[in-house]
């Protein structure tokens, strides 16, 4: 009897009662897929500024981002995800702005609901400025000392300017020049140096347009010098042996030269030489001059492209008799 009344009470409104476990058990699952759970991202943090104005202050490279969302959509979320960004284009005049931080969703994570992004701060406090353009040339600054008897003879840069964009300010306020240091200690040949650009303007704000290197091309050569050595004694060929010559005019030459090579250079006997075999009998000739240098050297100068000569009859030498036996 008990049984049967049981039986009855559990069908009695069954249809109600079915209705009522399936509310339940909706509602259940409802509640649990609303249960939203925290998490923070560290994104990066860009600016939009493609007009007239630009930042003329630093701003922070990445910012803190609250995501709320269930704990499945939580747990498959990645910091590339999310990017951030104020737009400055949306000003016209210079000043100080509270600009709005909005965040880009990636595809995939538009797709995900409820999600609820909110960025840490909400505004940045931004001062903006008229966009100015420079060109700036670039010089060398040499140190120190090439090594002796050479020199520094040239030099060329490429490029030899760059063009710097930012804000007025900081445009205004940079090196009128880019100062590039070339060491020359211990140089004695050309040689090639590349320099980064972006180390020597370190200013964030300052954007450089071009080349990212500089190549500084020094032409180190050996010092020239011109020296003049006087009172040079001319060397007398072919001269027919029964002859002998007494020089004239005196004779002084010009010479140049590296340094190293010039400085240890002194005429030998056959450095000045006078072709005597169209001499055939005594009196006094003028006769060309030949300058024999060694290589290296470079005759600048004569004092005289002739020389003035006196030619007598050489001394007989007459053979020893030996005394009688």
């Amino acid at each position: 009897m008990k049984k049967i009344q049981l039986i009855e009470k559990i069908t009695h409104n069954w249809q109600i009662k079915i209705v009522c476990l399936i509310i339940s058990v909706l509602l259940y699952f409802t509640y649990q897929g609303n249960i939203m759970e925290t998490r923070i991202f560290s994104v990066p943090l860009s600016v939009v500024a493609n007009r007239d104005l630009v930042p003329a202050q630093k701003t922070p490279k990445t910012i803190r981002i609250v995501v709320k969302a269930s704990k499945d959509i939580i747990d498959t979320l990645q910091t590339g995800d999310f990017s951030a960004y104020i737009d400055a284009d949306q000003y016209l005049q210079k000043g100080i702005y509270s600009i709005p931080i909005q965040i880009n969703l990636s595809q995939r994570a538009q797709l995900f609901e409820p999600l609820q992004v909110d960025p840490k701060p909400k505004v940045i406090t931004m001062l903006l400025e008229e966009r100015t353009v420079r060109d700036i040339p670039i010089k060398p600054i040499f140190t120190g000392e090439v090594d002796e008897g050479f020199e520094v003879t040239g030099y060329s840069c490429s490029p030899d300017q760059i063009t710097i964009t930012g804000p007025k300010t900081a445009v205004e306020n940079s090196s009128a020049t880019l100062s590039i240091v070339l060491p020359l200690a211990n140089k004695n040949a050309p040689f090639t140096q590349t320099t980064q650009i972006k180390p020597l303007i370190p200013n964030d704000l300052i954007n450089i347009s071009g080349a990212s290197s500089v190549y500084m091309n020094v032409n180190i050569l050996p010092k020239q010098l011109s020296k003049t050595f006087s009172g040079v004694t001319a060397n007398f060929v072919s001269l027919n042996p029964y002859f002998q010559v007494k020089q004239l005019s005196n004779l002084s030459i010009t010479v140049s030269g590296a340094q190293n090579t010039l400085k240890n250079y002194k005429p030998s006997q056959y450095t000045a030489q006078v072709d005597c075999s169209s001499i055939e009998t005594e009196g006094e000739y003028s006769l060309p001059v030949s300058i024999h240098l060694p290589d290296g050297l470079t005759l600048v100068s004569i004092s005289a492209d002739y020389i003035n000569i006196s030619v007598e009859p050489a001394p007989v030498i007459l053979p020893e008799v030996s005394g009688a036996q």
